[in-house]
C-alpha cells in the first residue's frame, strides 16, 4: 500500500489551555492559515510536536513530549511563539 507524502510547513506555536500554557510546533498545508485548520471540520484535535507544558501562574515545567493532541474546543487562545524564539527540536 503507497500513501503519498504531503509536505507541511512548521508553526511555532504558543497555546493557552485553561491554566496550561503550550509551547510546540504545528503543521500546516502550505499557504494553510492556524484559524483555517482550526475551523475545519475534518477533526476535533489539534497534533502538536515537540511539546512542553508549562503552569500560566509559576511558568514551572509539567511535561514534555515528541507529540501531543489537543481538543481544538479547549483551545482559549493560540498564537506564534515571539519573535526569535528558537523552533522546538524534539
Amino acid at each position: 500500500m503507497f500513501f503519498a507524502q504531503v509536505e507541511k510547513e512548521k508553526f511555532h506555536a504558543v497555546i493557552f489551555v485553561g491554566r496550561l500554557k503550550i509551547e510546540g510546533v504545528i503543521h500546516l498545508l502550505p499557504q494553510e492559515r492556524v484559524t483555517d485548520f482550526l475551523d475545519s471540520a475534518d477533526t476535533e484535535f489539534l497534533p502538536v510536536t515537540c511539546a512542553t507544558v508549562y503552569h500560566v501562574d509559576s511558568g514551572e515545567k509539567l511535561h514534555s513530549a515528541k507529540f501531543m493532541s489537543l481538543n481544538k474546543r479547549e483551545i482559549q487562545v493560540i498564537c506564534p511563539a515571539e519573535d526569535g524564539a528558537e523552533m522546538p527540536d524534539c
